[in-house]
């Protein structure tokens, strides 16, 4: 079985929909290779590159992965597409990834949704994102959808459709000890396309650094953030080192979003990974957020509200533990690689 995406293997959406499940699958006799658009090389190569080499790395690596799916065993194999295959508008290596193979789809973000209503750049429309959804949902075998607003458009699509959440291994993360220290930490971990989202919280940040008995500090990891008046902002390069080590020291976890049709669609994986870590979580309640956290945290709506429950938990270092403790089983029970492999095993098989 290969699993395949229009992305490198280190980046979050392959990391987390496709690797990490692809590591238990081999308990219920299934192996996952993975075979992403971009090597690790042409990956590197490919963020730092202008337009015109980003367009010569493409090329290279389209060529590539166009060989490698046709080299055996691969030719005879069951494939996973994450998203799309390519990120060229022509349909030519998705044709080449289902070829002869059985066919799993899985999607963990409104990508038929494009350029300004992603809040991306006006020209991510010419990948042709929403074609390529059309056509792999209506070939596959198999559909899987990261939450229940993206299930049901692609409901219209294939008549097999399974909702599987962002999984998140909890035993990846150490649980957080909460004390009440001489600051309070407030984090954020995330991508540069959706560092935006702070914004929304600005105001909120600086009204509690005016309330806050203690001085209040932002980590922020993966993107940066807009000019907060008296907030201490130390901003990190994401790694998965820098992402533990973060977490480690994090009081409360920030989730902001816009409420836009992009952003329902979103499945909360930054709230998944703070309770994982015994972290509670303050997000805007946007799609399932609310739902993902539960009791846990905190999806609240207005500035007001956002005000009042981060000075509560600023102020209260057993009521962050007991949340933790509640969003840690709640990712145990709910949202790990143990719950879920048994229904990605059936998808993969074909079984009920």
């Amino acid at each position: 079985m290969i699993a395949t995406s229009a992305q490198g293997a280190a980046d979050a959406a392959f990391r987390v929909r496709l690797e990490l499940p692809g590591r238990g699958l081999v308990a219920h006799g299934l192996e996952l290779e993975p075979l992403p658009l971009f090597s690790a090389e042409q990956a590197r190569r490919f963020r730092a590159a202008g337009a015109a080499g980003k367009v010569c790395v493409l090329a290279g690596a389209r060529r590539r992965l166009r060989r490698e799916l046709r080299e055996p065993p691969r030719a005879a194999s069951t494939v996973v597409v994450q998203r799309q295959v390519d990120l060229a508008p022509s349909l030519a290596l998705e044709r080449a990834a289902v070829a002869g193979r059985r066919v799993v789809y899985d999607i963990d973000d409104a990508i038929w949704m494009t350029g300004r209503q992603t809040g991306g750049h006006p020209l991510s429309a010419l990948k042709g994102a929403a074609r390529k959804v059309r056509w792999l949902a209506e070939r596959a075998d198999g559909v899987i959808a990261g939450n229940e607003i993206l299930a049901e458009r692609l409901s219209e699509l294939s008549d097999s459709v399974t909702v599987v959440p962002s999984l998140v291994d909890p035993a990846a993360y150490v649980l957080r000890e909460h004390e009440q220290g001489e600051a309070l930490t407030l984090g954020w971990i995330g991508s540069p396309t959706t560092a935006p989202y702070l914004r929304g919280i600005a105001a909120v940040l600086e009204r509690l650094v005016e309330s806050s008995p203690r001085p209040v500090r932002l980590l922020v990891v993966g993107g940066s953030t807009p000019p907060l008046a008296g907030v201490a902002v130390e901003e990190r390069s994401w790694s998965p080192r820098a992402e533990q080590e973060a977490l480690a020291e994090m009081d409360i976890g920030l989730m902001p979003l816009d409420d836009t049709p992009w952003t329902r669609g979103k499945c909360a994986y930054k709230a998944l990974q703070y309770m994982a870590a015994g972290i509670p979580p303050v997000a805007d309640d946007v799609g399932v957020s609310a739902a993902t956290i539960g009791a846990a945290g905190y999806a609240v709506r207005g500035a007001g509200r956002w005000l009042e429950v981060l000075l509560a938990l600023a102020e209260d270092a057993g009521l962050r533990a007991r949340l933790g403790e509640v969003g840690r089983r709640r990712v145990e029970e709910e949202f790990s690689p143990e719950r879920w492999l048994p229904t990605i095993a059936a998808i993969v098989r074909g079984g009920s």
